[in-house]
């Protein structure tokens, strides 16, 4: 148990304009500073963390030292603003690893850590997607499952067809669906599915047949997994307001053949919600030079992704690799922000880490993730990020948060969850 010294409050990632105009309002519960170290730290002041304007964050640290759980303790506090505030946020949260389901029920299994920190079990309105190919499964486990939700196969383009496929140029197969996709949307426009590709494949006249069969295989495997359709989910019905939403993209985790649907999964929403953020916030300024109040009917965006390393790899070509960085780069302006975790910092693309303005770092060891990491050493740090992580302790969800906004290094405890944590490890007790 932590020892509790102060009352004070600290909130990172705001402006001095921000906290003068608007104090804590619009952040977050994030932690606790640790004023000193040893097996019963003592706790000073609360870090909260501003929500309301747009951010960059990276979250990191080696396996089951809570780089999950901290993203998850930052999602509980979306649905914690006032009211006004969550209308002009969407929270969308990729779940490659199927945990975050669980911010729904409540945690009534620390209720005695959560009693030490004043706060209570909470469950966390939460919206759960799964592609619609795994609806059953889910209901049939009996995981809470809000809806389904699939891709509109017109809005794939030929690149992002080879993307899916993991084919390039040089084979014959990402030719000619290329060359499918463009003819398609010539004569059909937007309404064709999987079923049409395979009709169009068949009858053309240039491809020889074992490319054609190859890829009418790879196509009618893609039918399988219930995720591309004539008409698929509009990023509207996604992005609502005041809402979070777990997209949980799990089931394609190791499937064979699988491998690049998460990623144009990530791409297409990354791309829509980008297209449709620029268009609204032109109207949001109109508001403004009107005299009238900054809305629009779509709200700013926070998208979640656990594994980043995956989408935004640095030694190999990703689909949604430029999409997330056109995010880093100019998301701040939209209103998109970006939360990447990951437990391999070393494997991300650096010009992720460039963008950062938020940093929050559990544990890490191995020299190659600290190297990476160390991008981040701004000029107001007095000594390496290899030196803080040595003076750590040793527990579960101590962190190091630098913030760029006040020029600061913090050593926290993050809070304990409202709702059930689903990502501790397995074992064989079975209670």
């Amino acid at each position: 148990m932590a020892i509790e010294f102060s009352k004070e409050e600290t909130v990172i990632g705001r402006t001095l304009s921000d906290l003068e105009k608007y104090g804590s309002e619009g952040t977050g519960y994030l932690g606790k500073v640790v004023i000193s170290k040893g097996e019963r730290p003592v706790l000073g002041r609360r870090i909260r963390i501003d929500l309301a304007r747009p951010h960059v964050i990276l979250i990191c640290g080696k396996r089951g030292y809570g780089k999950s759980y901290t993203m998850a303790v930052l999602i509980e506090e979306f649905a914690r603003l006032p009211i006004a505030l969550q209308n002009r946020i969407s929270v969308i949260v990729i779940d490659t690893v199927g945990i975050f389901w669980s911010l729904k029920i409540p945690n009534k299994f620390n209720t005695s850590l959560l009693e030490e920190w004043g706060l209570k079990p909470q469950s966390t309105n939460a919206r759960v997607l799964v592609p619609k190919g795994t609806l059953s499964f889910y209901q049939e486990k009996g995981i809470p499952v809000d809806a389904s939700f699939t891709i509109k196969a017109s809005e794939l383009t030929g690149v992002e067809w080879m993307a899916l496929f993991r084919l390039t140029w040089k084979d014959p197969e990402g030719v000619l669906i290329t060359r499918i996709i463009e003819e398609l949307k010539e004569k059909m426009g937007t309404y064709f599915g999987i079923d049409e590709i395979i009709k169009a494949v068949e009858v053309d006249k240039e491809a020889d047949s074992v490319t054609k069969q190859a890829l009418i295989n790879r196509l009618r495997a893609a039918k399988t997994w219930g995720l591309i359709e004539k008409t698929g989910t509009r990023i509207r019905d996604i992005a609502r307001p005041a809402t979070i939403n777990i997209i949980d993209v799990s089931a394609y985790r190791q499937a064979i053949g699988m491998e690049g649907i998460r990623e144009i999964i990530v791409a297409l929403l990354g791309k829509k919600l980008f297209e449709e953020r620029m268009l609204y916030r032109k109207e949001e300024e109109a508001n403004l030079i009107k005299g009238e109040r900054r809305v629009s009917e779509m709200p700013l965006v926070w998208m979640f992704i656990d594994e980043a390393h995956m989408f935004m790899p640095k030694d190999r070509e990703s689909i949604a690799l430029q999409v997330l960085l056109e995010w880093a780069r100019v998301g701040r302006q939209p209103g998109l922000s970006l939360v990447l975790a990951t437990q391999r910092p070393e494997k991300l693309h650096p010009d992720f880490l460039s963008q950062c303005d938020l940093f929050i770092s559990h544990r890490l060891t191995a020299g190659p993730d600290i190297e990476a990491v160390g991008i981040l050493k701004p000029s107001y740090l007095y000594q390496d990020l290899a030196k803080y992580y040595e003076d750590m302790p040793r527990g579960k969800g101590y962190a190091l948060v630098l913030d760029d906004n006040s020029e600061k290094l913090w050593l926290i405890k993050v809070r304990p969850r409202f709702s059930w944590d689903a990502g501790v490890t397995a074992t064989a007790f079975t209670v």
